[in-house]
């Protein structure tokens, strides 16, 4: 494989099947957790609105990662003002704001890792020298979301340092998990595609929902009160064997439905219609 110099030489086919086990990492996170799954703005939840989810989700990460400084102030400012309605109710168990800087830090840490892991899990551990390169084109992934530019970690070591304090902090209630979990099987499908989402469910929802399981670390395979056993560790190593193969025949290709997100958002705003 080429050199890593950026977050985009890290895209590979596993990334649309290790999403929703990013998701987990990011909701594990009680305050984030809870902030999506009590939230009263509706409109962004994957099991209400999946196709628009996928979309803005999709134009976030594809402008962080590969648009330029004006899309990135233009997604900045819309996030902060959709963030800005989700805060918890006085005197509710879990406490949460999702303009907080600490579960906007841990979110975007997290997303990194998801473009990290696209690689790793496929072809082994960057170098140090590959990592400080990605470290430092991920700080995007963080401020697009309003992290401050001096809280973005700029060594492994620091990197290392804030994701051991998130997963020493995650936990998980049974509405969280019940939330996530339809999301990893597929089933939320069936909420808005109807019979549709209900064939994808039951083709594809046993094998999704086990690439997930794979794709996760113990910590939060744990608080998903999910089972890994060795069988299942060889049959996902088989899994990443042939994706491997079909990324080192066809790297550029994966970079193709980024550049569609960037393109899609760029023409919703010259013709004035909603990307958020």
């Amino acid at each position: 494989m080429a050199t890593i110099r950026s977050l985009g030489d890290l895209v590979s086919p596993l990334g649309g099947t290790i999403n929703v086990a990013n998701v987990i990492m990011q909701l594990a996170l009680p305050g984030v957790g809870q902030g999506v799954v009590d939230s009263a703005v509706d409109s962004g939840r994957a099991d209400l609105h999946p196709v628009k989810r996928a979309r803005t989700t999709g134009a976030y990460l594809a402008v962080a990662v590969f648009g330029n400084d004006d899309d990135r102030a233009y997604v900045r400012e819309a996030v902060r003002r959709i963030h800005s309605q989700v805060t918890s109710a006085p005197g509710a168990p879990v406490a949460y704001s999702a303009n907080s800087p600490v579960l906007q830090l841990w979110v975007a840490v997290c997303l990194l890792t998801y473009f990290v892991d696209q690689y790793e899990l496929l072809h082994g551990p960057l170098s140090e020298d590959e990592f400080r390169h990605v470290l430092r084109d991920g700080a995007s992934l963080g401020t697009t979301l309003n992290v401050r530019p001096e809280s973005w970690p700029t060594t492994r070591e620091e990197y290392d340092e804030l994701w051991r304090a998130g997963v020493d902090s995650i936990s998980m209630n049974d509405d969280v998990r019940t939330y996530l979990t339809h999301l990893a099987e597929l089933s939320f499908l069936e909420v808005r595609l109807g019979r549709l989402g209900r064939v994808i469910h039951r083709v594809f929802g046993r094998s999704f929902e086990f690439v997930t399981r794979g794709a996760l670390p113990p910590e939060f395979r744990d608080v998903m009160h999910y089972e890994w056993t060795l069988a299942d560790q060889r049959r996902f190593d088989r899994y990443l064997a042939n994706l491997r193969t079909m990324h080192r025949w066809t790297p550029w290709v994966w970079r193709l439905p980024w550049q569609a997100y960037l393109l899609d958002m760029r023409l919703r705003r010259r013709l004035g219609l909603p990307v958020f």
